[in-house]
């Protein structure tokens, strides 16, 4: 069963930022304990699970750091042909805001995939170690060896994913009051090596000056939140 037991009405269905946090716990634990199925498509990110996990996490995340425990704010997930993944209603303005939500996330690209793929077989992988491919495409062998990048190398690999990551939103037009989700890995040590003013720091120096037609843009990991207006001063 791909997507274990997920439906896309109930990925979609408006929850306060709690509710949300609550509910992706849950979810994820139900589809990794079930079945060895479960643990796959969530290790793998088939099906459903995929936006459960590249897209509704990182908002819930998001919504915790934003808005806390309140319950005037109702979070939606969109799944389909919009120009964004979430709708965000603020029941404590009168009247109640809409705003807009595309996330985005910091990664390898293919070799994200093929760490989790590494990871479902093995049980464990090196998580900043590099991923090695031998062969051509149709038969290609990979391999991840026990080790890993510097501090310092790991903390740099993570700033250009999230310059990538960014420089791909360029030129896009989006609906008025969309703002941008950049999900990152803020895994220890990158928060001892890059503090709020250094990756402020970072922000304003290279992603700032892009062309990012967003009212905001949101730096989120797992500890880490950081924002920054987009809305151009006359």
């Amino acid at each position: 069963m791909p997507n274990e037991g997920i439906s896309k009405k109930e990925l979609t269905e408006k929850r306060t930022p709690s509710e949300l946090w609550s509910w992706v716990i849950q979810k994820t634990d139900q589809i990794y304990y079930c079945t060895d199925e479960g643990r796959r498509v969530l290790r793998l990110h088939k099906g459903l699970v995929k936006q459960l996990m590249e897209e509704i996490r990182p908002l819930a995340i998001f919504g915790k750091h934003k808005f806390g425990d309140t319950e005037q704010v109702l979070m939606q997930p969109v799944i389909g042909n919009q120009p964004y993944d979430a709708v965000v209603t603020d029941l404590r303005t009168q009247p109640p805001t809409r705003g807009f939500i595309e996330i985005t996330q910091s990664h390898e690209g293919r070799n994200n995939y093929l760490r989790r793929c590494e990871l479902l077989g093995k049980g464990y992988v090196p998580p900043y170690a590099p991923v090695i491919k031998t062969g051509t495409k149709k038969n290609q062998a990979v391999s991840i060896p026990l080790e890993a990048d510097s501090v310092e190398g790991r903390v740099e690999n993570e700033l250009g994913r999230i310059l990538v990551a960014a420089k791909k939103k360029e030129s896009k037009d989006y609906p008025a009051n969309t703002s941008l989700i950049i999900f990152f890995d803020d895994a220890p040590p990158f928060q001892r090596v890059m503090d709020n003013e250094k990756l402020d720091s970072f922000v304003s120096r290279n992603i700032l000056n892009l062309d990012l037609r967003f009212s905001m843009l949101y730096l989120v990991g797992r500890d880490a939140f950081r924002e920054f207006s987009l809305v151009k001063k006359i």
